[in-house]
């Protein structure tokens, strides 16, 4: 036990229950990685960059369950919203919002005011929607505004994509805000439809892992925050590979795979992942049709 690395928080577990332990594993824990490290580190380049009348923007790709929303929801996390006394609204550097299923601007306006909790007017013509989420996002001091599954924008013709796209640069342009837009191979299709929205949204990757020294060290970062009595050792020896096979390099899967494991471990006993834990728990693979994409 002493010479076992694991984080504070897995080891203040050892003692507790078996469902306690199982409940920790099911929670969503961000696995940091060099990759994700980067992206966050230029996300908050845009945090701090200055207001000018071009603002820097992302956009972000990766194929499906392979760690884009983990690395936005960790953003969220660093810089959550806040009461302050000398504000009527909360202070909200950072707003987190998923694309609509297809370039509707009258669902965007109306899930993002919901989002904010306002009440939404069923006849209320978008351009007046538009007009009270700028005010709102203005009152609330908006930096950053994170929109996930972009990719969602090609359900829909050229056009409705441009003007949904040009929508998205309208609220960049007049809030003197960044927006970092994420989605899988398909987004930049989207994007390309404009030049002007393509140059104002460089892409950052999160490819597929590979087998190898990057992909042990993740399988170790995954060990040092799993509450089990006994080392996995899962960077060693034939687990790796075993893992990689089970996973096809995507992070979602990785960790679906371990969590599965380790739960397993606990209920049976063995306090530790091997071989035999991983043939014998069950896993649901989370595949879909964006699984064929290679970034």
């Amino acid at each position: 036990m002493k010479d076992r690395k694991i984080s504070d928080k897995a080891k203040s577990l050892l003692d507790k229950s078996n469902e306690e332990r199982i409940v920790h594993i099911d929670k969503s824990v961000f696995i940091p990685y060099p990759r994700a490290n980067e992206i966050l580190e230029e996300m908050e380049d845009l945090l701090q960059h200055p207001k000018v009348n071009r603002m820097p923007n992302l956009l972000l790709l990766g194929r499906s369950n392979n760690g884009k929303t983990e690395v936005l929801n960790e953003f969220l996390k660093r810089h959550p919203a806040e009461s302050r006394s000398d504000m009527d609204y909360a202070y909200a550097p950072v707003i987190y919002i998923q694309a609509p299923p297809g370039p509707s601007e009258h669902l965007f306006l109306n899930k993002f005011l919901m989002l904010l909790g306002v009440v939404v007017k069923p006849n209320e013509a978008p351009e007046k929607k538009l007009i009270r989420l700028m005010d709102i996002l203005k009152n609330v001091q908006l930096k950053v505004l994170m929109v996930d599954e972009i990719n969602a924008l090609l359900a829909g013709s050229v056009t409705k994509q441009r003007f949904f796209l040009n929508m998205l640069k309208y609220m960049s342009n007049e809030l003197k805000i960044s927006i970092v837009a994420a989605g899988t191979a398909e987004a930049e299709q989207a994007t390309r439809s404009d030049p002007q929205i393509k140059s104002r949204f460089p892409v950052r990757k999160l490819p597929l892992w590979q087998e190898g020294k990057a992909f042990r060290q993740l399988l170790h970062s995954f060990e040092y925050v799993l509450p089990l009595k006994e080392s996995s050792l899962l960077y060693k020896g034939e687990l790796p590979a075993k893992l990689y096979g089970l996973s096809g390099g995507t992070i979602g899967e990785l960790a679906n795979i371990v969590k599965s494991a380790a739960k397993h471990a606990i209920d049976t006993g063995s306090e530790r992942i091997t071989m035999d834990i991983i043939k014998e728990c069950k896993f649901v693979a989370r595949k879909s049709a964006a699984d064929d994409e290679v970034i």
